[in-house]
């Protein structure tokens, strides 16, 4: 017995001394690709027709579906994954023989190297065909690399949702700058990635759960929802963050804060956010909604920026969420678009800003006792006076030139210090 476990002691350790080898010859000392963010997202409203497509694959989820999406669109989502996560740099580049995608990822200080460079090849034909992937100097086939993904995801979720979804992919045909997918039809897929989401999270979701209810119930009594006319959110704040109040103590007010903006967010938002927590509705099959969607600013667009954002903070990364409102806008130039608002996008940073301030322990508690009671929006909503609106793509470029121009870098700093000013940024 005791040579059985010199030999297995001594088999993990060679295991150990090749995984770490192996992230030695990946690890190198510069990126592959530098590429310009503000650059790669100037197209940001080709992605709108990749939306539509998505859609309406979604929609007509019993038929086959031909998805068609473009090198600039891609290039334009690689783009707002490097705004939203700033250690990110990439590029697609789409032939008719095949499509590369490169990457560089910047790694935190380390004595071994700072970027991890990615190589991925894909083929025209059937299914997915990947031709290989380089981590570094290694060269992984294609098939290997491929498996091992799906079995991670499919490890992950205790599902057999990733081979699934690579079986959905009846073949793949490229052209120049352009790459057409053949999708068998998703009825049976999208119901399976559903119950996949149902299965996975922990004691700490089914806690989130049922405070987000518990907050959603009493939003949803309130007086003020019964009213046909639109109100503040600030009115619906009030409430639900003097219930959070009540509830709290300085350990757990950031998670009761927590809940509460999601209620806020499925409530005064869009009952879809409830998807992401679970089962919170008071009534079931039935979504709790205000008889009229509530203003900030005396506009019901902006209290979706800023409760959307808020949300999407509380599920994600800072980052992320910033990136999302920007893109927003930037596809918003379109021909069919509202243009690129500087005011949604103060907003959007608003709602990421407030959602940080909730739930961070230094300052939990503080906004709390801002906003219980009857709170005027003021108090967590900027001044939205004289910022630009409805900027066609031309109008934006003629006078920002591009997002990260000293102009528009200048304009993101007036919105932030508008919101910095704010009473419940000042516990921070």
């Amino acid at each position: 017995m005791a040579k059985l476990f010199k030999y297995i002691g001594f088999l993990l350790l060679l295991i150990g001394i090749a995984v770490v080898g192996l992230l030695v010859t990946a690890i190198e000392s510069n990126p592959t690709v530098v590429t310009r963010s503000g650059e790669q997202v100037n197209q940001a409203e080709s992605v709108k027709k990749l939306m539509k497509q998505l859609s309406d694959s979604v929609k007509n989820r019993t038929h086959r579906q031909t998805i068609t999406i473009s090198q600039d669109q891609l290039n334009s989502l690689v783009g707002f994954a490097q705004r939203a996560h700033g250690q990110i740099n990439g590029q697609v580049h789409i032939t008719a023989n095949s499509t590369s995608i490169l990457a560089s990822y910047q790694l935190p200080k380390n004595p071994i190297g700072q970027y991890l460079n990615i190589d991925v090849l894909l083929l025209p034909g059937p299914g997915i065909k990947v031709s290989h992937v380089k981590l570094g100097a290694i060269k992984v086939p294609g098939n290997f690399a491929l498996s091992t993904l799906i079995y991670l995801a499919n490890w992950y979720t205790n599902s057999d949702i990733a081979s699934q979804f690579v079986q959905q992919v009846e073949s793949v045909s490229m052209s120049e700058r352009q790459i057409q997918l053949s999708v068998l039809p998703l009825a049976q897929f999208l119901k399976e990635l559903n119950d996949v989401k149902q299965g996975v999270g922990g004691n700490s979701d089914e806690e989130m759960r049922f405070r987000t209810a518990y907050y959603l119930k009493h939003l949803s009594l309130l007086g003020v929802a019964k009213r046909s006319s639109p109100q503040s959110l600030a009115k619906y704040i009030g409430p639900v963050f003097s219930k959070a109040k009540r509830r709290s103590n300085y350990e757990t007010a950031p998670k009761e804060n927590e809940a509460a903006i999601m209620a806020l967010a499925i409530f005064a938002g869009h009952h879809r956010f409830a998807n992401l927590v679970g089962d919170v509705q008071p009534k079931k099959g039935r979504a709790a909604m205000p008889n009229a969607m509530p203003t900030l600013a005396h506009r019901t667009d902006l209290n979706q920026h800023f409760i959307f954002s808020a949300a999407i903070k509380i599920l994600s990364e800072q980052g992320l969420s910033i990136a999302i409102g920007e893109f927003k806008e930037l596809m918003d130039r379109s021909n069919d678009g509202s243009g690129y608002s500087f005011v949604d996008l103060a907003a959007d940073f608003a709602g990421v800003e407030f959602a940080i301030a909730a739930t961070s322990a230094s300052s939990a508690v503080s906004v709390q006792n801002i906003l219980a009671g009857e709170p005027d929006e003021h108090l967590f909503f900027p001044s939205i006076e004289g910022l630009p609106e409805g900027l066609s793509k031309g109008g934006f470029s003629q006078k920002f030139t591009e997002v990260d121009s000293p102009e528009y870098l200048k304009m993101v700093q007036s919105i932030n210090q508008r919101i910095a000013d704010l009473p419940i940024h000042q516990a921070r």
